[in-house]
């Protein structure tokens, strides 16, 4: 009697533990969606913020209305892909992008943002090369804010608060405590901001994810549209944002190659009219580069485009 107990309970044991094994292969994929579900919500739960910096200073050969241009095309694309509302968007325009207010607004959003925030930083302005700054400014390279006339000199101007050398430009960054931040850098020489420069930098916070992208490569200018109205990256990355599904890697990658194929006649152009002189000349090719080690850019998810 008992050995027939045991048999039944045998094959009893036997058939629960194969109906288990069955419910276990028919939910598997519900279980992989229900934990990339998971997944998706955890990353829509970062919050978006853009700060986007537009100057074209009153001695810069462009006019102020290029930049304000550029700035107002790359944020009305920007924002909607990120679900950044109103509240979440700051803007900085010539007049309004001094450095007393590029620090009230830095001092703003420290105050504001916290571990699950994300903030997304554009930034079109004049970057003074080694051979423009002074030499003992750190590094050579500043940031040419919003000034009524041109300062003497490099060192002047930031020994009187108008501009910001790139040091202090990282440094201010990481007083913002966002939990990630990503920086897009649309001006000449805008290698001298680089990840060496945030990561080594004495205010770091070394945990953090960060990427940044840039306009050009190094020793590159960067160019503006053929009919001169828009920075040529600040076209194609408008355009990206309007055409291109995924994830903000996605339209970093189109943006890019759409800026390096239109500098090609445009920089063709340019040294046609430059004659002689072109061998002094910036180099014109233009190769933005994306500079990504935290894969920040492919985990930042756009949302769709509208229906058409």
């Amino acid at each position: 009697m008992f050995e027939a107990f045991r048999r039944i309970g045998s094959k009893f044991l036997r058939s629960s533990l194969m109906s288990i094994y069955a419910i276990v292969l028919a939910s598997g994929p519900s279980l992989v969606a229900s934990a990339q579900e998971s997944g998706n919500a955890e990353n829509q739960d970062v919050q978006n913020h853009i700060l986007g910096i537009g100057i074209c200073p009153p001695w810069n050969p462009q006019s102020p209305e290029m930049c304000k241009n550029s700035l107002d095309k790359v944020m009305s694309a920007l924002a909607p892909r990120l679900d950044a509302s109103p509240s979440q968007t700051h803007l900085l325009v010539n007049e309004g992008a001094s450095a007393s207010a590029l620090k009230l607004k830095a001092t703003e959003l420290s105050n504001n943002l916290g571990p699950d925030d994300r903030l997304i930083i554009y930034a079109n302005l004049p970057l003074s090369s080694a051979e423009v700054a002074d030499a003992d400014t750190a590094f050579g390279h500043v940031l040419e804010l919003w000034a009524d006339q041109s300062p003497e000199t490099a060192g002047e101007a930031i020994a009187e608060g108008i501009w910001m050398s790139a040091p202090a430009f990282a440094a201010m960054i990481h007083t913002i405590r966002a939990g990630e931040v990503v920086l897009i850098l649309d001006t000449n020489n805008s290698y001298a901001v680089n990840l060496d420069l945030l990561d080594e930098h004495s205010v770091d916070l070394e945990n953090r994810p960060e990427a940044l992208v840039t306009s050009s490569g190094q020793g590159q200018m960067a160019n503006y549209s053929a009919d001169r109205t828009i920075s040529l990256f600040a076209k194609h990355l408008s355009l990206a944002l309007g055409e291109t599904e995924g994830t903000l890697l996605d339209v970093m990658t189109a943006a890019s190659q759409g800026t390096r194929q239109a500098a090609i006649p445009i920089c063709a152009s340019l040294k046609e009219h430059q004659g002689a002189d072109s061998d002094h000349s910036p180099d014109c090719t233009q190769v933005p580069e994306v500079h990504d080690p935290d894969s920040l850019l492919s985990q930042t998810l756009l949302a769709p485009l509208p229906e058409s």
